[in-house]
């Protein structure tokens, strides 16, 4: 076994030659939040800034956090390469509607070289770490699946040692995935939002049809009931 790894090394030679720094290149911003719709399915015009809004709030949380460690911090990112946003769950209540997101935000960090060497990093600094408080938890060969530290790769190189095949496979395991969620992502926060709201509908339209007019049938006057059995008329609805 690779002496840096039975020492849970976060700098190993496996991360530098043979991974080459896969999990910053690029750095995956993971966060899960909610976002409250309380007028049913109109105004989505005005709800799409909302969750475009909301995206860009939790994209800059994770941006102030990740800072050196110094008199004077610096950041570690700029704004995401990649948004790739996706609704996990929708729930409603009368015109309430409960919209759960993962959001992932694809960062290049701005301490990882070409050559994909750290320059933040210990082993560079002569044992000085300014890196911030949550950067570089990757690679405990302690750690298990679902665990802080985890990583599929050192796991791999640590519990297979003699198995290069094994190695290698998660490594393009993990290649794999980050690039499918790369590909996936939006190119822009108002994509993403975009993308959002189009998924809600997709949403709406599957499971709770009564939210939507049918698309053959023409809106009901201004006087009249609105579409989605709410009992208010249509220009109290979703006619506004």
């Amino acid at each position: 076994m690779n002496k840096n790894i039975e020492n849970n090394s976060f700098f190993s030679e496996i991360c530098i030659n043979q991974c080459k720094g896969m999990c910053c290149d690029p750095w995956w911003g993971i966060i899960a939040f909610t976002v409250i719709k309380k007028d049913g399915f109109s105004r989505m015009n005005s709800f799409k800034n909302d969750v475009i809004k909301e995206i860009r709030a939790r994209a800059e949380r994770i941006r102030e956090r990740y800072v050196t460690n110094e008199v004077s911090p610096r950041r570690l990112f700029k704004e995401p390469e990649r948004y790739n946003v996706k609704v996990e769950d929708v729930k409603f209540n009368d015109q309430s509607i409960m919209i759960s997101l993962r959001a992932m935000f694809a960062f290049r960090c701005l301490f990882l070289s070409e050559e994909k060497t750290c320059a933040i990093h210990p082993a560079a600094l002569e044992g000085n770490d300014i890196r911030p408080q949550h950067c570089g938890f990757m690679g405990s060969i302690d750690a298990r699946l679902g665990e802080k530290g985890y990583c599929r790769i050192i796991h791999a190189a640590g519990a297979s040692s003699d198995d290069a095949n094994a190695l290698a496979s998660a490594i393009a395991f993990e290649r794999d995935v980050s690039e499918k969620c790369f590909n996936e992502g939006a190119a822009s926060i108002e994509k993403a939002g975009e993308a959002v709201i189009e998924e809600v509908k997709s949403c709406f339209l599957k499971h709770t049809g009564h939210f939507m007019p049918a698309a053959n049938k023409e809106s009901p006057g201004r006087n009249e009931p609105c579409f989605c059995g709410s009992g208010k008329k249509y220009k109290k609805c979703h006619g506004q």
